[in-house]
Protein backbone atom coordinates (compact mmCIF):
# COMPACT_ATOMS: atom_id res chain seq x y z
CA UNK A 1 0.00 0.00 0.00
CA UNK A 2 1.41 3.40 -0.98
CA UNK A 3 1.84 6.06 1.51
CA UNK A 4 0.03 8.76 -0.15
CA UNK A 5 -3.32 6.48 0.05
CA UNK A 6 -5.36 8.37 2.87
CA UNK A 7 -8.17 5.46 3.95
CA UNK A 8 -9.13 6.74 6.90
CA UNK A 9 -11.70 8.66 8.69
CA UNK A 10 -11.53 12.18 7.79
CA UNK A 11 -7.57 11.60 7.30
CA UNK A 12 -7.85 14.98 5.12
CA UNK A 13 -7.62 16.77 8.10
CA UNK A 14 -3.90 15.78 8.60
CA UNK A 15 -3.30 17.90 5.72
CA UNK A 16 -4.92 21.10 6.23
CA UNK A 17 -2.11 23.76 6.47
CA UNK A 18 -2.29 26.25 9.15
CA UNK A 19 -0.99 29.05 7.13
CA UNK A 20 -3.59 31.48 5.49
CA UNK A 21 -3.42 29.92 1.66
CA UNK A 22 -5.13 32.73 0.59
CA UNK A 23 -3.66 35.33 1.53
CA UNK A 24 -2.39 36.88 -1.36
CA UNK A 25 -5.56 36.14 -3.40
CA UNK A 26 -7.11 39.09 -4.87
CA UNK A 27 -9.97 40.80 -2.21
CA UNK A 28 -13.81 40.20 -2.24
CA UNK A 29 -15.04 43.37 -4.61
CA UNK A 30 -11.88 43.47 -6.34
CA UNK A 31 -11.85 43.75 -9.91
CA UNK A 32 -10.97 40.73 -10.74
CA UNK A 33 -6.99 40.33 -12.86
CA UNK A 34 -7.16 39.35 -16.71
CA UNK A 35 -7.30 35.59 -18.06
CA UNK A 36 -4.89 34.90 -20.06
CA UNK A 37 -5.04 31.19 -20.87
CA UNK A 38 -2.59 29.66 -22.65
CA UNK A 39 -5.11 26.88 -24.38
CA UNK A 40 -8.89 26.22 -23.69
CA UNK A 41 -10.21 22.69 -23.38
CA UNK A 42 -13.85 21.86 -23.66
CA UNK A 43 -15.17 24.50 -25.19
CA UNK A 44 -16.75 25.11 -28.61
CA UNK A 45 -13.98 26.28 -31.58
CA UNK A 46 -13.48 30.47 -31.08
CA UNK A 47 -14.64 30.50 -27.69
CA UNK A 48 -13.04 33.57 -25.83
CA UNK A 49 -12.47 33.14 -21.96
CA UNK A 50 -11.02 36.41 -21.43
CA UNK A 51 -13.50 38.65 -19.04
CA UNK A 52 -14.03 40.92 -21.92
CA UNK A 53 -16.00 37.98 -23.64
CA UNK A 54 -17.34 36.82 -20.06
CA UNK A 55 -18.74 39.70 -18.99
CA UNK A 56 -22.55 39.89 -17.76
CA UNK A 57 -21.61 36.21 -16.39
CA UNK A 58 -21.30 34.51 -13.10
CA UNK A 59 -17.87 32.59 -13.47
CA UNK A 60 -16.31 30.16 -11.48
CA UNK A 61 -12.68 29.88 -11.56
CA UNK A 62 -11.43 25.96 -10.12
CA UNK A 63 -7.93 25.85 -10.00
CA UNK A 64 -6.65 22.22 -10.12
CA UNK A 65 -4.22 19.82 -11.24
CA UNK A 66 -4.22 16.27 -12.72
CA UNK A 67 -2.04 15.26 -9.83
CA UNK A 68 -4.17 16.86 -6.81
CA UNK A 69 -6.66 13.78 -5.18
CA UNK A 70 -9.25 16.25 -3.60
CA UNK A 71 -9.16 18.24 -6.74
CA UNK A 72 -10.65 14.96 -8.22
CA UNK A 73 -12.77 14.22 -5.41
CA UNK A 74 -14.76 17.55 -6.07
CA UNK A 75 -14.87 17.00 -9.91
CA UNK A 76 -18.89 15.01 -9.49
CA UNK A 77 -20.09 18.39 -7.20
CA UNK A 78 -19.08 20.56 -9.70
CA UNK A 79 -19.80 18.83 -12.43
CA UNK A 80 -23.09 18.39 -10.95
CA UNK A 81 -23.90 22.07 -10.50
CA UNK A 82 -22.29 23.27 -13.63
CA UNK A 83 -25.44 20.54 -15.74
CA UNK A 84 -27.99 22.05 -13.32
CA UNK A 85 -27.24 26.45 -13.98
CA UNK A 86 -26.47 24.86 -17.78
CA UNK A 87 -29.46 27.31 -18.76
CA UNK A 88 -28.19 30.66 -16.22
CA UNK A 89 -25.29 32.96 -17.25
CA UNK A 90 -22.77 30.82 -15.03
CA UNK A 91 -19.33 29.52 -16.47
CA UNK A 92 -17.41 27.10 -14.99
CA UNK A 93 -13.57 27.10 -15.86
CA UNK A 94 -10.99 24.73 -14.92
CA UNK A 95 -7.45 26.30 -14.75
CA UNK A 96 -4.59 24.26 -14.69
CA UNK A 97 -0.57 24.56 -15.40
CA UNK A 98 0.09 21.02 -16.46
CA UNK A 99 1.81 20.04 -20.20
CA UNK A 100 -1.69 20.19 -22.20
CA UNK A 101 -0.60 16.63 -23.26
CA UNK A 102 -1.25 15.56 -19.09
CA UNK A 103 -4.44 17.16 -19.29
CA UNK A 104 -5.91 16.03 -22.29
CA UNK A 105 -4.92 12.51 -21.53
CA UNK A 106 -6.88 12.85 -18.01
CA UNK A 107 -10.12 15.05 -19.59
CA UNK A 108 -10.02 11.45 -22.32
CA UNK A 109 -10.69 9.47 -19.10
CA UNK A 110 -12.51 11.50 -17.05
CA UNK A 111 -15.79 13.98 -17.59
CA UNK A 112 -15.39 17.71 -16.70
CA UNK A 113 -18.70 19.75 -17.45
CA UNK A 114 -16.63 23.22 -17.53
CA UNK A 115 -14.43 24.72 -19.84
CA UNK A 116 -10.59 23.60 -18.73
CA UNK A 117 -8.56 26.69 -19.34
CA UNK A 118 -4.61 25.79 -19.56
CA UNK A 119 -2.15 28.09 -17.69
CA UNK A 120 1.41 26.81 -18.76
CA UNK A 121 2.66 30.54 -18.52
CA UNK A 122 1.37 30.79 -14.98
CA UNK A 123 0.46 34.11 -15.13
CA UNK A 124 -2.98 33.51 -14.27
CA UNK A 125 -2.19 31.62 -10.99
CA UNK A 126 0.56 34.36 -10.26
CA UNK A 127 -2.29 37.07 -10.83
CA UNK A 128 -5.03 35.15 -8.47
CA UNK A 129 -1.93 34.68 -6.00
CA UNK A 130 -3.10 30.86 -5.73
CA UNK A 131 -0.60 29.03 -4.00
CA UNK A 132 -3.41 25.60 -2.76
CA UNK A 133 -5.18 23.08 -4.39
CA UNK A 134 -8.11 23.17 -4.93
CA UNK A 135 -9.06 26.31 -4.76
CA UNK A 136 -12.52 28.05 -6.18
CA UNK A 137 -12.87 31.73 -6.75
CA UNK A 138 -15.88 33.16 -7.81
CA UNK A 139 -16.15 36.44 -10.81
CA UNK A 140 -19.62 38.59 -10.52
CA UNK A 141 -21.31 39.64 -13.73
CA UNK A 142 -19.42 43.29 -13.07
CA UNK A 143 -16.25 41.30 -13.13
CA UNK A 144 -15.14 41.25 -9.42
CA UNK A 145 -14.34 39.05 -7.17
CA UNK A 146 -17.38 37.62 -5.25
CA UNK A 147 -15.77 34.62 -3.13
CA UNK A 148 -12.70 32.99 -2.57
CA UNK A 149 -13.76 29.31 -1.08
CA UNK A 150 -12.52 25.25 -1.00
CA UNK A 151 -15.21 23.48 -3.84
CA UNK A 152 -16.76 21.77 -1.57
CA UNK A 153 -18.13 24.74 0.66
CA UNK A 154 -19.50 26.05 -3.12
CA UNK A 155 -23.32 25.97 -3.17
CA UNK A 156 -25.49 25.83 -6.44
CA UNK A 157 -28.28 28.14 -4.65
CA UNK A 158 -25.56 30.94 -4.08
CA UNK A 159 -24.10 30.67 -7.75
CA UNK A 160 -27.53 31.32 -8.95
CA UNK A 161 -28.59 34.31 -6.47
CA UNK A 162 -25.16 35.90 -7.68
CA UNK A 163 -26.37 35.23 -11.53
CA UNK A 164 -29.68 37.28 -10.44
CA UNK A 165 -27.30 40.09 -9.19
CA UNK A 166 -28.54 39.43 -5.31
CA UNK A 167 -26.08 39.64 -3.04
CA UNK A 168 -23.96 36.43 -1.56
CA UNK A 169 -21.82 36.02 1.06
CA UNK A 170 -19.51 33.00 -0.18
CA UNK A 171 -18.01 31.56 2.93
CA UNK A 172 -13.95 31.48 3.21
CA UNK A 173 -12.27 28.27 4.48
CA UNK A 174 -8.57 27.16 4.35
CA UNK A 175 -7.90 25.18 1.68
CA UNK A 176 -5.33 22.30 1.69
CA UNK A 177 -2.06 22.81 1.72
CA UNK A 178 -0.87 23.24 -1.55
CA UNK A 179 2.02 20.65 -3.61
CA UNK A 180 4.29 23.73 -3.08
CA UNK A 181 4.29 24.21 0.28
CA UNK A 182 4.54 20.18 0.73
CA UNK A 183 8.19 19.86 -1.28
CA UNK A 184 9.38 23.07 0.56
CA UNK A 185 8.48 21.81 4.10
CA UNK A 186 9.77 18.04 3.06
CA UNK A 187 13.09 20.01 1.62
CA UNK A 188 13.47 21.59 4.38
CA UNK A 189 12.94 18.61 6.48
CA UNK A 190 15.93 16.36 4.67
CA UNK A 191 18.33 19.70 4.89
CA UNK A 192 19.26 18.26 8.33
CA UNK A 193 22.89 18.38 9.05
CA UNK A 194 24.81 15.32 9.66
CA UNK A 195 28.51 14.64 11.59
CA UNK A 196 30.11 14.57 8.47
CA UNK A 197 28.17 16.86 5.35
CA UNK A 198 29.83 14.71 2.43
CA UNK A 199 28.44 11.81 3.96
CA UNK A 200 26.08 9.80 1.31
CA UNK A 201 22.36 10.52 2.22
CA UNK A 202 20.37 7.24 4.27
CA UNK A 203 19.02 4.90 2.18
CA UNK A 204 16.77 3.80 4.91
CA UNK A 205 16.04 5.59 8.04
CA UNK A 206 13.31 5.68 10.79
CA UNK A 207 13.49 8.35 13.80
CA UNK A 208 10.72 9.25 15.92
CA UNK A 209 10.56 12.48 18.33
CA UNK A 210 8.58 13.53 20.66
CA UNK A 211 5.69 15.76 18.66
CA UNK A 212 4.00 19.02 20.04
CA UNK A 213 0.45 18.58 21.50
CA UNK A 214 -0.53 21.47 20.49
CA UNK A 215 1.38 21.76 17.03
CA UNK A 216 -0.65 21.48 13.33
CA UNK A 217 -0.83 17.93 11.98
CA UNK A 218 1.27 18.08 9.13
CA UNK A 219 1.90 15.55 6.20
CA UNK A 220 4.95 15.91 4.25
CA UNK A 221 5.96 13.26 1.27
CA UNK A 222 8.71 13.37 -1.14
CA UNK A 223 8.97 10.68 -3.73
CA UNK A 224 12.04 9.40 -4.90
CA UNK A 225 13.57 10.91 -7.78
CA UNK A 226 17.07 10.16 -9.52
CA UNK A 227 18.47 8.51 -7.37
CA UNK A 228 17.72 10.44 -4.12
CA UNK A 229 15.96 8.27 -1.94
CA UNK A 230 11.76 8.99 -0.81
CA UNK A 231 10.93 11.08 2.39
CA UNK A 232 7.91 10.85 4.19
CA UNK A 233 7.34 12.93 7.52
CA UNK A 234 4.35 13.06 9.85
CA UNK A 235 4.68 15.44 12.66
CA UNK A 236 2.41 15.85 15.62
CA UNK A 237 0.31 12.84 15.36
CA UNK A 238 -0.70 10.37 18.08
CA UNK A 239 0.06 6.51 18.36
CA UNK A 240 -2.80 5.55 16.60
CA UNK A 241 -2.24 7.57 13.58
CA UNK A 242 1.55 5.96 13.01
CA UNK A 243 0.46 2.37 14.03
CA UNK A 244 -2.40 3.54 11.11
CA UNK A 245 -0.35 4.51 8.33
CA UNK A 246 2.50 1.48 9.38
CA UNK A 247 -0.41 -0.97 9.02
CA UNK A 248 -2.75 0.70 6.77
CA UNK A 249 -5.47 -0.33 8.73
CA UNK A 250 -7.87 2.09 9.99
CA UNK A 251 -8.23 3.69 13.00
CA UNK A 252 -10.83 1.93 14.36
CA UNK A 253 -8.78 -1.57 14.44
CA UNK A 254 -6.17 0.40 16.43
CA UNK A 255 -6.45 -0.15 20.25
CA UNK A 256 -4.11 1.85 22.76
CA UNK A 257 -4.13 1.48 26.41
CA UNK A 258 -2.49 4.75 27.73
CA UNK A 259 -0.84 7.57 26.74
CA UNK A 260 -2.89 7.11 23.65
CA UNK A 261 -2.88 11.24 23.65
CA UNK A 262 0.66 11.94 23.13
CA UNK A 263 1.67 13.55 20.09
CA UNK A 264 4.79 12.10 17.95
CA UNK A 265 6.98 13.42 14.74
CA UNK A 266 7.98 10.52 12.88
CA UNK A 267 10.11 10.61 9.89
CA UNK A 268 11.20 8.13 6.89
CA UNK A 269 13.97 7.60 4.22
CA UNK A 270 13.40 4.88 2.67
CA UNK A 271 13.87 4.06 -1.63
CA UNK A 272 10.18 3.05 -1.97
CA UNK A 273 7.23 4.60 -0.48
CA UNK A 274 5.19 1.31 -0.13
CA UNK A 275 4.69 0.91 3.73
CA UNK A 276 3.89 -3.12 2.73
CA UNK A 277 7.56 -4.67 3.28
CA UNK A 278 8.46 -1.76 5.83
CA UNK A 279 5.47 -2.34 8.24
CA UNK A 280 7.36 -4.47 10.59
CA UNK A 281 10.19 -2.08 10.96
CA UNK A 282 7.90 0.68 11.28
CA UNK A 283 6.39 -1.21 13.84
CA UNK A 284 9.39 -2.22 15.95
CA UNK A 285 10.31 1.63 15.90
CA UNK A 286 6.96 2.94 16.93
CA UNK A 287 6.57 0.57 20.18
CA UNK A 288 10.24 1.13 21.01
CA UNK A 289 9.89 4.87 20.95
CA UNK A 290 6.60 4.95 22.62
CA UNK A 291 7.54 2.04 25.00
CA UNK A 292 4.62 -0.06 24.32
CA UNK A 293 3.96 -3.47 23.52
CA UNK A 294 2.45 -4.58 19.82
CA UNK A 295 -0.39 -6.94 19.53
CA UNK A 296 -1.85 -8.69 16.79
CA UNK A 297 -5.06 -9.88 17.63
CA UNK A 298 -7.72 -11.51 15.49
CA UNK A 299 -11.59 -12.35 17.02
CA UNK A 300 -14.50 -13.25 15.35
CA UNK A 301 -16.94 -10.49 14.69
CA UNK A 302 -19.99 -9.13 13.21
CA UNK A 303 -18.74 -7.70 10.39
CA UNK A 304 -20.64 -6.61 7.05
CA UNK A 305 -19.25 -7.75 3.78
CA UNK A 306 -18.71 -5.39 0.35
CA UNK A 307 -20.48 -7.44 -2.35
CA UNK A 308 -20.81 -6.23 -5.92
CA UNK A 309 -23.78 -6.37 -7.72
CA UNK A 310 -24.18 -7.17 -11.68
CA UNK A 311 -23.98 -3.54 -12.39
CA UNK A 312 -20.49 -2.86 -10.71
CA UNK A 313 -18.98 -3.33 -13.70
CA UNK A 314 -20.95 -0.41 -14.93
CA UNK A 315 -21.18 2.00 -12.21
CA UNK A 316 -17.49 1.56 -11.08
CA UNK A 317 -15.35 5.05 -11.95
CA UNK A 318 -11.80 3.81 -13.15
CA UNK A 319 -9.56 6.31 -12.25
CA UNK A 320 -7.85 9.15 -14.13
CA UNK A 321 -5.18 10.09 -11.83
CA UNK A 322 -1.60 9.01 -12.17
CA UNK A 323 -0.60 10.56 -9.08
CA UNK A 324 -2.26 10.77 -5.43
CA UNK A 325 -4.45 8.67 -3.89
CA UNK A 326 -6.86 9.44 -1.51
CA UNK A 327 -10.07 7.93 0.15
CA UNK A 328 -11.71 9.21 3.41
CA UNK A 329 -15.19 9.27 5.45
CA UNK A 330 -16.59 12.40 7.09
CA UNK A 331 -18.82 11.79 9.71
CA UNK A 332 -19.29 15.59 9.33
CA UNK A 333 -20.65 15.91 6.23
CA UNK A 334 -21.79 12.27 5.83
CA UNK A 335 -19.47 12.67 2.35
CA UNK A 336 -17.50 9.72 1.06
CA UNK A 337 -14.46 10.50 -1.16
CA UNK A 338 -11.83 8.42 -2.79
CA UNK A 339 -9.43 9.06 -5.78
CA UNK A 340 -7.46 6.10 -6.96
CA UNK A 341 -8.36 3.55 -4.68
CA UNK A 342 -8.83 -0.10 -4.41
CA UNK A 343 -12.14 -1.89 -2.71
CA UNK A 344 -10.12 -3.55 -0.21
CA UNK A 345 -9.12 0.49 0.64
CA UNK A 346 -12.34 1.41 0.49
CA UNK A 347 -14.04 -1.59 2.48
CA UNK A 348 -11.73 -0.45 6.43
CA UNK A 349 -12.66 3.08 5.68
CA UNK A 350 -16.70 2.71 5.63
CA UNK A 351 -16.26 1.48 9.45
CA UNK A 352 -16.70 4.55 11.01
CA UNK A 353 -19.80 5.04 8.31
CA UNK A 354 -21.18 1.62 9.40
CA UNK A 355 -20.77 0.97 12.88
CA UNK A 356 -18.51 -2.48 12.29
CA UNK A 357 -15.54 -3.90 10.42
CA UNK A 358 -16.44 -3.94 6.79
CA UNK A 359 -14.70 -6.47 4.29
CA UNK A 360 -14.43 -6.70 0.99
CA UNK A 361 -15.65 -9.64 -0.69
CA UNK A 362 -16.37 -8.33 -4.10
CA UNK A 363 -13.41 -9.94 -5.89
CA UNK A 364 -13.33 -6.90 -8.01
CA UNK A 365 -9.73 -5.44 -8.44
CA UNK A 366 -8.62 -1.81 -10.20
CA UNK A 367 -8.35 1.71 -8.63
CA UNK A 368 -11.43 3.62 -8.76
CA UNK A 369 -12.84 7.31 -8.16
CA UNK A 370 -15.81 8.43 -6.13
CA UNK A 371 -17.85 10.81 -4.49
CA UNK A 372 -21.11 10.86 -2.73
CA UNK A 373 -22.66 11.23 0.39
CA UNK A 374 -23.29 8.49 2.71
CA UNK A 375 -25.23 8.89 6.09
CA UNK A 376 -23.72 7.53 8.84
CA UNK A 377 -24.85 4.92 10.80
CA UNK A 378 -27.83 3.78 9.00
CA UNK A 379 -27.66 0.66 7.38
CA UNK A 380 -29.51 0.60 4.94
CA UNK A 381 -29.50 4.05 3.48
CA UNK A 382 -25.71 3.31 2.92
CA UNK A 383 -26.11 0.02 1.36
CA UNK A 384 -28.63 1.85 -1.01
CA UNK A 385 -25.90 4.77 -1.41
CA UNK A 386 -23.41 2.31 -2.49
CA UNK A 387 -25.39 0.33 -4.84
CA UNK A 388 -26.89 3.36 -6.48
CA UNK A 389 -23.33 4.84 -6.83
CA UNK A 390 -20.58 2.19 -7.17
CA UNK A 391 -23.02 -0.96 -7.50
CA UNK A 392 -21.80 -2.27 -4.59
CA UNK A 393 -24.08 -3.90 -1.46
CA UNK A 394 -23.26 -4.43 1.96
CA UNK A 395 -24.44 -8.18 3.53
CA UNK A 396 -24.26 -9.44 7.08
CA UNK A 397 -21.85 -12.21 8.22
CA UNK A 398 -19.34 -13.63 10.92
CA UNK A 399 -15.45 -12.92 9.97
CA UNK A 400 -12.53 -13.03 12.08
CA UNK A 401 -10.84 -9.45 12.11
CA UNK A 402 -7.86 -8.40 13.27
CA UNK A 403 -7.24 -5.77 15.45
CA UNK A 404 -3.61 -4.11 16.70
CA UNK A 405 -3.73 -3.70 20.37
CA UNK A 406 -0.80 -1.38 22.26
CA UNK A 407 0.14 -1.81 26.09
CA UNK A 408 2.29 0.05 27.88
CA UNK A 409 5.86 -2.14 28.91
CA UNK A 410 6.61 -2.56 32.67
CA UNK A 411 8.34 0.13 33.67
CA UNK A 412 11.67 -0.68 33.76
CA UNK A 413 14.11 -0.65 37.58
CA UNK A 414 16.30 2.42 37.46
CA UNK A 415 19.87 1.36 37.52
CA UNK A 416 21.53 2.58 40.45
CA UNK A 417 25.21 1.64 39.58
CA UNK A 418 27.38 4.76 39.30
CA UNK A 419 28.50 4.88 35.18
CA UNK A 420 31.26 6.79 34.31
CA UNK A 421 30.85 9.33 31.76
CA UNK A 422 31.07 8.22 27.96
CA UNK A 423 34.00 9.96 25.71
CA UNK A 424 32.55 11.49 22.62
CA UNK A 425 33.14 9.07 19.01
CA UNK A 426 36.37 9.29 17.65
CA UNK A 427 36.48 8.84 14.07
CA UNK A 428 39.59 6.59 13.16
CA UNK A 429 41.08 5.36 10.03
CA UNK A 430 41.82 1.65 9.78
CA UNK A 431 45.32 0.81 7.49
CA UNK A 432 44.58 -1.88 4.76
CA UNK A 433 47.70 -4.10 4.38
CA UNK A 434 49.59 -3.56 1.31
CA UNK A 435 48.86 -6.63 -1.04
Amino acid sequence: MQLNRFCTVIAVLSLVSALQCHASVPAVGQRAPALTFTDLLNAPAGTKADLKSLRGKVVVLEFWATWCAPCIAQIPHLNAMAQSLASQPVQFIGVDDEDPAVVKEFLAKKKMAGWVGLDTSKKIFDAYGVKSRPTTIVIDAQGKIAGVLNPEALKQEDLAALSEGKPVRFPVEEAVVSRDEIVKAAKAAAAVPSGDPSAPKPLFEISIRPGDPKGQVTMLMRPAKDGVPALYEMRNVPIAQMVEWARSVPDSRVVIHGAAEARYTLRLTAPDLDTEPLAPALEIAIATATGMKVSHVSTEEDVWLLKATPQANALLSPTASKFESMCFYNPGDHKLMMVKTTLDELAPSLDDAVGVPVVNETGVTGEFDASFELPKGDVAAIGAALEKNMGLTLVKARRSVERIVLDPLPAAKADTTEKASLPAPVPMAIPVPKP
